[in-house]
């Protein structure tokens, strides 16, 4: 018999997709050149620049969304991208991973981070910075303790609701939304690709941590459960590959 179906909320659920990042795990180190690479993906962070000018935060005429597109043609050249605001020795951010849940890197193969988010309101925010422990260093930072920002509104953030639920290689997506085809944050993206992107995040975490096999078969519903999107059986190596 199946095990009764789990409902949980998005707030947990991004606790469970990112649990690695958690108050309790060890924080990401640099290597013997002070850069911190490869996928030790990292929430939050503090700038350590002691320049009094600010650490350098650099974007290009695209979004975010579009330098994470798969189909994304735009060269990785920060190092040459416009100066859109400094963050002070001090101040705190969240940072969004790249695509290899990880810092970004460069056409030289040095790494950066992207601030999605910064404290406190009105400090830069949606451009990159070095990923380099002269400049940043991650620190541990409870969500629960962080002032939203009414007036600078996050267009990038991944917050979108849902409920998931799980039983026995099989999972539930239930959204409130009906039209899924509506944009995600203000650009391309659409919320459906938010929610897809979701089950395979949560698909590759549960089967690192060797949960299941072979996969998940997720059933999608909008509209608060009344309209069907669809069954996507989605493998552990598929997740993988993705």
């Amino acid at each position: 018999m199946l095990k009764q179906l789990k409902t949980i909320t998005l707030s947990t659920l991004l606790a469970l997709g990112t649990a690695t990042l958690g108050s309790t795990a060890p924080l990401p180190s640099p290597n013997n050149q002070g850069d911190y690479m490869g996928r030790a993906y990292h929430t939050y962070w503090e700038v350590v620049d002691p320049d009094p000018k600010g650490l350098n935060c650099r974007m290009t005429n695209s979004s975010f969304e579009e330098l994470m597109r798969a189909d994304n043609r735009t060269p990785f050249e920060f190092f040459n991208w416009s100066l859109v605001g400094v963050l002070k020795q001090g101040q705190r951010f969240e940072s969004f991973p790249s695509n290899a849940a990880g810092t970004f890197n460069d056409t030289r193969g040095l790494p950066w981070l992207f601030v999605g988010k910064s404290y406190p309101a009105g400090a830069a925010q949606g451009c990159f910075v070095r990923a380099n422990s002269q400049f940043v260093k991650p620190i541990q930072m409870s969500p629960t303790r962080v002032q939203p920002q009414a007036s600078q509104p996050l267009t990038s953030s991944t917050a979108l609701p849902m409920k998931l639920g799980f039983d026995e290689g099989f999972g539930s997506i239930v959204v409130p939304e009906s039209d899924t085809t509506a944009s995600a944050y203000g650009g391309r993206l659409r919320r459906y690709d938010v929610h897809i992107a979701k089950m395979f995040e949560v698909t590759h975490f549960m089967c690192q941590q060797e949960n299941l096999t072979p996969g998940i078969t997720w059933n999608y519903a909008a509209g608060d459960g009344r309209i069907n999107m669809g069954s996507f059986d989605i493998t552990c190596r598929l997740a993988n590959q993705i």
